[in-house]
This record gives structure tokens, C-alpha cells and sequence, in this order.
């Protein structure tokens, strides 16, 4: 399906909501828990938490499912064996331990991942990286170190 079709169809679906090809293009970008009128899973079955743009959190995050964070969390996630993924206007001042993270928005602190850490093009991270693969594209902010092996060796 192409983006224009793709606009389409979610314009349609939408109660006659006008939407623009970049929001068409960014919807397609967020998980399926996320979308407006979604269930609380993925397509794939896997539940994703989200914490909004609004919500402010101090302390302790462990979950057993994707967490996607557009506000702020201040202290420690463990994510196992699931993904992070911080949004552009997300803010992140927490050490991290997940599978995959994604960083879009602005981390203080160490992120240590089993498969790999990416930070986009809007990240901005302060801290250390240990993973066995790290991605930081043209644009990204990074002060810190990076050592490229398992956070469990």
C-alpha cells in the first residue's frame, strides 16, 4: 500500500478527520496500543505501555512488555527482555537495562542493552552505552562512552 493510499484508508477510517501525508506517515511509525480507538496490544499480540506526554514518574519501572515514554521518568527501568523507545519530548534521567532502545528525546544516564541501542536523529543522551550493536545518526547528541559487548558478560 502506498503512503497516499495508506492516507486514505486511515482518513476514512477516521470520521472524515483531515490528516497530512507526514501525520499519515508518522501514525504508521507508532504502536498499534497507541493509535486512537487500538487495543492494548500490537498486532503481534505484544502489549506496549506508553507514558504520556503529561505524566511525570519517579522511581522503580520494570515491565514485561515495550514501553514507549513521551513524558518524563525519573530512577531506574528494567525492561528485560522487552523494548524502550523514548519519543521526541520524552525526557529520561534513569539508568536502563532493555533488549532494544530507541532513543528520540533527551536521556541522562547509563543505557546498557542485550541486542541494541539506537539514538535518532533528534536524541540526545548524556551517559554510557553497553551493547553489542550502537547506532547514533548524523544529528543525534551523544556525550559518553560506548563498549560494544553484552551488558551480561
Amino acid at each position: 500500500m502506498s503512503e497516499r493510499e495508506a492516507m486514505k484508508s486511515y482518513e476514512h477510517s477516521q470520521d472524515n478527520e483531515s490528516h497530512t501525508e507526514s501525520q499519515v506517515i508518522a501514525f504508521r511509525d507508532v504502536p498499534g496500543s497507541v493509535r486512537k480507538g487500538a487495543e492494548t496490544e500490537t498486532t503481534t499480540g505484544e502489549a506496549v505501555s506508553v507514558i504520556g506526554e503529561t505524566l511525570h514518574f519517579k522511581g522503580e519501572l520494570s515491565a514485561g512488555e515495550d514501553l514507549v515514554i513521551e513524558g518524563t521518568v525519573e530512577g531506574k527501568i528494567n525492561q528485560g527482555k522487552c523494548c524502550l523507545t523514548v519519543k521526541p519530548k520524552g525526557v529520561l534521567i534513569a539508568n536502563v537495562n532493555a533488549t532494544k532502545i530507541f532513543i528520540e528525546g533527551k536521556v541522562t544516564g547509563d543505557l546498557a542493552a542485550t541486542v541494541s541501542v539506537t539514538v535518532r536523529d533528534s536524541g540526545v543522551v548524556e551517559g554510557n552505552i553497553i551493547a553489542p550493536r550502537v547506532a547514533i545518526m548524523d544529528g543525534a547528541t551523544f556525550n559518553g562512552n560506548i563498549q560494544m559487548r553484552n551488558p551480561k558478560e
